[in-house]
């Protein structure tokens, strides 16, 4: 019988990121660490050890992701309505209207281009899962999961499986993982990485990441445009 094996993909090549002025790819301020020192990305680091920084394999990628948030809930909007606001509350705490967004979310970020280096394991290909299945099987049901499987590994709700998971990736070197290559719970078309931290080597940006290119963004930029296309949105002063 063969062993399964991880599925890896080397050198990715080209990546975007959406990020906060002035560099996007920055690691970030572990001062942020909320959850107890531990930040709460699908692949961050469950013991708080190391940190992630997250990429698409395009702009569009990155957008969707960013803004998926702010979609219109229809769910939401339902039982609202049967919802009585006292008008003083609604001016001293005013909702946060759906499906719109601030053109300040503008004046502080910036997206950027990288070239990407190194080994990532792709984390839902069958191999891997495969590989995967008898160590994290049974966290898998402890935590709540049906299964260890793709469906889990793309949950939207507790994240502590996949973080138990990354942390073990991070722990392996034959060959050394530099982080996870995962589809985009909003879109198998859409590839995403994580890439970890390498505390003893890294400094404000991962050495994997060379050639980076900055660009701003505008309600023009042609993936801005598509991105709120996809998810309906508009944006609002």
């Amino acid at each position: 019988m063969v062993e399964a094996r991880l599925a890896l993909t080397v050198d990715p090549g080209t990546v975007w990121r959406v990020g906060f002025r002035p560099q996007p790819w920055a690691w970030t301020d572990w001062k942020y660490a909320t959850d107890q020192g531990r930040f709460n990305g699908r692949w961050d680091d469950i013991n708080g050890q190391f940190r992630t920084v997250y990429a698409g394999e395009s702009l569009f990628a990155c957008l969707i992701e960013v803004f998926a948030k702010y979609r219109r809930d229809t769910h939401l909007a339902e039982a609202l309505k049967d919802v009585l606001e006292d008008p003083a509350d609604a001016i001293e705490f005013p909702a946060r209207a759906q499906a719109v967004v601030s053109y300040r979310w503008l004046e502080e970020r910036r997206a950027s281009r990288a070239t990407l280096q190194g080994t990532f394991c792709r984390v839902t290909a069958a191999d891997t899962i495969a590989a995967l299945w008898p160590r994290f099987v049974d966290t898998a049901h402890r935590l709540g999961a049906a299964d260890f499987d793709a469906a889990a590994l793309k949950d939207s709700g507790p994240r502590d499986l996949t973080r138990t998971t990354a942390s073990w990736l991070y722990q392996q070197s034959s060959p050394a993982i530099d982080g996870v290559e995962f589809a985009s719970r909003h879109g198998d078309d859409l590839s995403l990485w994580a890439i970890f931290e390498r505390p003893s080597a890294d400094s404000e940006i991962s050495p994997r990441l060379t050639q980076i290119t900055p660009a701003d963004l505008s309600p023009d930029t042609p993936e801005l445009v598509a991105a709120f296309a996809t998810l309906g949105l508009t944006w609002t002063d």
